[in-house]
Order: structure tokens, then C-alpha cells, then sequence
């Protein structure tokens, strides 16, 4: 018969699978959820700290200028530069952000299609070099190669739309550090190459973790889970007791309270590490996650231009609630005018409505209403939102911060566990003493009396 101390166990096995997996991916998932944490309120802390620049003060009647003049005025201030964006706040004293490029990056056009439905380079006419020649292949595959998008040159600047005036570079100081503070989380401040798959394979092992916490943290013997005191331990903690119990359940029960919403984190944290995981997501949601959308063209009329304070009009008609605009400009003489709204305040959805509009006629290409996706496309869309907390405004990235700082705390109490498993003292050994048979236990020891001197009376 075997002896069950010595066995290996079930759940001996996921003990030590959630103990060794979690030594090594200790400090970098304390890293990632410390600065998912801080970025959480980083837009909200940027705005106030640098509120000179982002606010601004007017009258209860006064009107933006057309938007037009801005665009003018903002390029010639910035010579060689395109505008390329406009994001409209929902207040009215918020400053207008207004998104510039250099032209040779913002003037791409969209790549020519063959018949075969592969980008095809376009060659001047008159080209009469042989396809079949190597120098001709060899020369438009270097014409072909992509040079890389340098996120660098893009700027953005704050304006006051009431009177034109730049209020500032979106790029402060307080804005650089929680720049940083993403680059932290997302890799490490390593390059993207090396430092997306170290996140995001200490993402996967989180996972792992979770599922084997959540498994020690059920009650050891099956039969004892209809009885509520097999539970109750797993549910609060215990103040009264010793620091290390303490910690123990700090690990244990928050842990327990925060499983579903960091399970959610992470998954949709895997989606920006891997494209697999992105793919497969996608697959099971059956709607692409940052899928890359076919162009809506517009029809090309020498001379003509639509009116951007039309568009505005137009795409607020159409959706006609309260929120913020951004507009993302043509990029060439036949892209389109795309316009998007999302709504704003404590407890709102982050769902976007888009409209796409014909750059010359102001003609409505396409119109796209987030409640009209289905269910899978809905989440697929808010893949973002839900990972960062923005799914329902305000509310949830407050209960998206206090279930980060307790995931922030997770790899330390657990840390806090292993380092006091493995420093516990040996116990005393016990003095060697023979066992008493059952007679020698019933044998009563002699009571010694001592005696005292007897007085002689009679002397």
C-alpha cells in the first residue's frame, strides 16, 4: 500500500506550477500592472497639471472660427507640415487639437491594385523596359519597399478655436512621462521587437497563474464544498491574525475579488503582443480586431472642396447626441472625409459612430453606427477601451485603478508567501523516549513520605 504522505498530488502539482512559474514572471508583472495602473487616469492628470494649455476661457456666445482659417493659419506657422487631424472636445472651454505631418508622410496616397489584387507600381508612360527583365524587377522592388513610419516627426498642437491662438504643444512634460511610463508597460523600454514578447509572455503565464490560484484557492477535498465553512476562509481576511496570515490572505482572497476583471486585462492585453492571439480572438468574435478597412474613395472634381463646418454639421445631425468629434482629414485627392463621435462623461459607452463623406461633394459614402454591430464586432472594437477601462467612461476606470493596484500588490504578497515557506525553521527533534506499554501506563508510582523526627514526650 502506498504511503499518502509521500504521494504527488493534484494539488500538489498546480502548487508548484503556480509557485515556480511565478518566481521568474514576478517582477516584470508587477512592473506591467504598477504602470497600467499609473496610465490609467494619465489624459485626466495631463489636462490638469498642464490646464493653461488644454483650457481655455470664453464667452457663453462666442462662436469657433471656420475651421478652414485655423487649418490655414496652423500651416503657415508650421511650413512644410500638414494638417491631418482634428479632435473637438465636447466642452467648449477645452482647446482643439489639431494633428500635423510632414507632407511627403501625410500625402500618401492609397497603393494601386493589379488585376490579381496585388499593389502594382505605377510606371510614367512611355516606360517601355521589359517585365521580365531582373534590373527592372530588382529596381521596382526597391521603389515598392515601404519606408518607416517615423511617429516622431507627427506633432500636435492645442488651439484656442475662438481666436486662433496655439496654446501649447499636446506634447508636455507631464505627457512624456506617462509616454514613458506606456512605453514601460508595453515593452519595457526595450525596442518593440524584443520587449512585446517578454510582456506578453509573462501576460500568458499570468494567466496561468490565475487559473491555478483560483483552483488552490477552492477548498481541498471536494466533499467538503456543500459545507459553507470550507468556503468562508476564501471569502475575508483575517485582521486578527499574524502578519504572515495576513498577507496570506491579502494574496488569497483579493485575488479571488479581482480574477474576473484582471483575466480580462490580460486577454485583451494579448492582443497587442501577439498576432496569433489577435487573429484567433478575432476568429471566436467573428469580427477582426484593428482590422485594416478598404478605402472609401471619393469621386475626384477639379477645383471643388466641401466645406469642413458642413461636415462638422452633418456628421452632429447625424449623430445627434453630445460628444467628441475627431476628424481625420484626406490624405490625397481621392480618400474620403471620415469623421467619428464617441460620447463623454461618468458613466457613457466608448463605442464610436463614424461617417464617411465624399471630400468634394460632401455626398455620405458610409455610415457607421456602433449599434447596429453585432455583438462580437461590438467587442471587437472595444478592444482598447476594455483593456485600458474606458468601456463605460469614467466608472469603470475608477474600478479599473483599484483592481490594478491589486494586481500591483499580487506578485509581492505571493513573493512574501514563497520567501516564508522557505524560511521556516525545522522543527525541535523530540527526545528519544521509550513508549509505555498499557500495564506500566496502570502502575501507579510509590508516594515517598517524608519523615519527620518523632518528640519524645515521656523525656
Amino acid at each position: 500500500m502506498a504511503n499518502k504522505k509521500n504521494s504527488y498530488t493534484f494539488r500538489k502539482f498546480i502548487n508548484d506550477a503556480h509557485l515556480w512559474l511565478g518566481i521568474p514572471s514576478g517582477i516584470i508583472l508587477f512592473v506591467i500592472c504598477l504602470t497600467g495602473t499609473m496610465y490609467t487616469f494619465s489624459r485626466e492628470i495631463t489636462e490638469w497639471v498642464d490646464r493653461d494649455k488644454f483650457v481655455i476661457s470664453v464667452d457663453a456666445d462666442a462662436k469657433p472660427l471656420p475651421l478652414k482659417n485655423l487649418i490655414t493659419s496652423l500651416e503657415k506657422q508650421h511650413r512644410g507640415l500638414k494638417v491631418t487631424g482634428i479632435s473637438i472636445p465636447e466642452e467648449q472651454d477645452k482647446a482643439w487639437m489639431f494633428t500635423l505631418m510632414p507632407k511627403d508622410m501625410a500625402g500618401k496616397g492609397e497603393k494601386v491594385k493589379d488585376d490579381k489584387g496585388k499593389d502594382a507600381a505605377k510606371r510614367p508612360q512611355g516606360d517601355k523596359r521589359k517585365e521580365g527583365s531582373k534590373n527592372v524587377k530588382e529596381k521596382d522592388s526597391k521603389e515598392a519597399k515601404p519606408k518607416k513610419f517615423d511617429r516622431s516627426k507627427i506633432k500636435n498642437y492645442l488651439v484656442n478655436p475662438y481666436t486662433g491662438a496655439v496654446t501649447g504643444d499636446a506634447k508636455t512634460p507631464s505627457s512624456k512621462f506617462f509616454q514613458t511610463i506606456m512605453g514601460l508597460h508595453r515593452w519595457l523600454l526595450l525596442d518593440t521587437e524584443t520587449g512585446r514578447p517578454i510582456t506578453g509572455i509573462s501576460t500568458l503565464i499570468f494567466i496561468v497563474l490565475e487559473i491555478t490560484g483560483l483552483i488552490l484557492w477552492l477548498p481541498g477535498k471536494i466533499k467538503s464544498w456543500s459545507k459553507w465553512n470550507a468556503w468562508k476562509q476564501g471569502f475575508k481576511l483575517k485582521l486578527s491574525g499574524g502578519w504572515k496570515r495576513i498577507n496570506y490572505d491579502l494574496h488569497n482572497t483579493l485575488g479571488f475579488y479581482t480574477l474576473l476583471l484582471v483575466t480580462i486585462m490580460a486577454i485583451t492585453g494579448l492582443c497587442f503582443s501577439f498576432e496569433w492571439f489577435r487573429e484567433g480572438v478575432g476568429t471566436v468574435l467573428g469580427s477582426k480586431v484593428f482590422p485594416k478597412e478598404e478605402p472609401v474613395l471619393s469621386t475626384f472634381v477639379a477645383g471643388a472642396k466641401f466645406d469642413l463646418d458642413s461636415a462638422i454639421n452633418k456628421a452632429n445631425s447625424t449623430f445627434s447626441y453630445a460628444g467628441n468629434l475627431r476628424i481625420n482629414l484626406p490624405r490625397d485627392s481621392t480618400a474620403s472625409l471620415n469623421l467619428s463621435k464617441t460620447t463623454n462623461g461618468f458613466f457613457t459607452s466608448a463605442g464610436s459612430d463614424r461617417i464617411l463623406m465624399d471630400q468634394y461633394s460632401g455626398a455620405v459614402l458610409k455610415t457607421d453606427r456602433f449599434s447596429d454591430k453585432k455583438l462580437g464586432a461590438q467587442i471587437a472594437a472595444l478592444i482598447y477601451p476594455i483593456h485600458v477601462g474606458e468601456i463605460f467612461g469614467t466608472s469603470t476606470k475608477i474600478i479599473y485603478f483599484i483592481i490594478c493596484l491589486i494586481a500591483t500588490s499580487l506578485p509581492v504578497t505571493g513573493t512574501m508567501i514563497w520567501i516564508n515557506k522557505f524560511n521556516k525553521k525545522p522543527a525541535k527533534e523530540k527526545l528519544k523516549t521509550p513508549k509505555k506499554t498499557a500495564s506500566e501506563k496502570n502502575v501507579q508510582r510509590p508516594v515517598i513520605m517524608k519523615q519527620t523526627p518523632s518528640i519524645n514526650t515521656n523525656a
